[in-house]
């Protein structure tokens, strides 16, 4: 009898420390869980560059991860159409060591790159929203003999609020 209590209480314990693990890794994982943020600002973040120059021409893609607490960060298809991501240019300047903002003469001003990052499906308007844009670049630099340079990025949403400025890493073409 008492060979038989000592089993029952082993095969008890087993079942109790399998509920156990059961329940610490669920905590765990709703504590890794990230809570939308409600403010109405967006954040943005830098995710991944790629680049190449297929038929000599040069080809990049940009990844952002943004956060955006009201939902207002796209542009909707209906509004008249204005840039809602601006990206400046710097190179790697090798005479100052420094990186430099591309003076471009034909506009008398910095090389930007603006782009219009349309609503995507229904819309998203006051809800909390996260995710990730993709941004095709052709042409991501103003002349082939740059060869070291980065982003600072920012966005703009619906309401007027301006994102986090965000500077890339440094990125290095060899063509």
């Amino acid at each position: 009898m008492k060979g038989n209590n000592f089993v029952n209480l082993w095969i008890d314990f087993r079942k109790m420390r399998f509920i156990v693990i059961i329940f610490l890794i669920c905590i765990v994982g709703f504590a890794c869980v990230k809570r939308p943020t409600k403010s109405p600002v967006p954040t943005i973040e830098f995710i991944d560059f790629t680049s190449s120059k297929p038929n000599g021409i040069d080809a990049g893609s940009m990844i952002l991860g943004y956060e955006d607490g009201d939902g207002d960060i796209f542009r909707e298809k209906t509004t008249p159409p204005s840039p809602n991501l601006i990206m400046k240019f710097y190179y790697y300047n090798n005479g100052t060591h420094k990186f430099t903002g591309f003076f471009d003469t034909n506009i008398s001003d910095t090389f930007n790159i603006a782009k219009m990052i349309l609503q995507p499906g229904d819309g998203f308007k006051g809800k909390s929203i996260q995710g990730n844009i993709y941004i095709p670049m052709n042409e991501f630099r103003p002349a082939d003999s740059i060869k070291i340079f980065k982003y600072v990025v920012f966005a703009v949403d619906e309401a007027g609020h301006n994102s986090n400025i965000l500077t890339t890493p440094q990125f290095t073409v060899n063509y």
